[in-house]
């Protein structure tokens, strides 16, 4: 009984799509920024830490600012506010993606799009639960964030396998040692992963939060479960 009230909670599905590609607009870009600074900009010491650690500093940074914006805006506009933000500033990276500069753009402007939703999705699994409640009287705070958190796992998983794929499809050659010569076909995957990976995740939270509604009717919904808490009711 439970368990089918998670499946049929369909707001429980628009925040397991957007815990799980927060775990993947994460793993593709640092997956692939070392094989990028490696073969397109042949640095394979220290670009690669320290853009990283940049753009999780700029994270971090805004991460910490997004309160202030969630109190105006609510979880949902900010983070299709900040989804939009870093699409663009990926689809802009496609004018010249052989440019380090380009390259610090992109995960300047990644890092700042992804921080509202990174600030909120918990808080968006927590409205799940209330949702939930007022919709068939159970309350699975557990079970709703325990299966929520299978979409790091599978977000996760499922983007390295097809990385590995589609890099040993295109010919690449795996090496521990010095710089090694790439094919081609394998240097043009590694920028196609860099590029589109990070535009269809985009895309996919887009759409997500445009037929995400819950924000709007949330205020009626603890009105309503405040109400059976009085008569002491689920």
């Amino acid at each position: 009984k439970a368990l089918g009230a998670v499946i049929h909670n369909q707001y429980f599905w628009a925040v397991f799509m957007l815990w799980m590609m927060q775990n993947v607009i994460q793993t593709v870009p640092a997956t692939m920024l070392p094989y990028y600074c490696k073969y397109i900009f042949g640095n394979d010491s220290w670009l690669y830490s320290t853009l990283y650690f940049m753009e999780i500093a700029i994270l971090i940074v805004a991460t910490l600012g997004c309160p202030a914006l969630l109190k105006r805006f609510g979880k949902r506009n900010m983070s299709l506010a900040g989804a939009c933000v870093a699409l663009a500033g990926q689809l802009l990276f496609f004018l010249n993606p052989r440019s380090l500069p380009w390259l610090v753009m992109s995960c300047v402007i990644r890092a700042l799009g992804m921080a509202p939703l990174n600030s909120v999705v918990f808080g968006m699994v927590g409205d799940v639960v209330e949702f939930g409640q007022w919709k068939t009287h159970l309350r699975q705070e557990g079970l709703i964030f325990a299966c929520g958190s299978l979409g790091t796992k599978i977000g996760g998983g499922v983007s390295a396998a097809l990385m590995t794929g589609l890099l040993s499809f295109a010919g690449y050659i795996s090496s521990t040692g010095n710089f090694v010569n790439q094919p081609e076909s394998a240097i043009k995957m590694i920028i196609d992963i860099y590029k589109f990976g990070p535009v269809i995740i985009w895309i996919l939270v887009i759409i997500t939060l445009t037929l995400y509604k819950l924000d709007k009717i949330y205020p009626s919904i603890m009105d309503q479960l405040a109400e059976r808490e009085a008569r002491g009711e689920l």
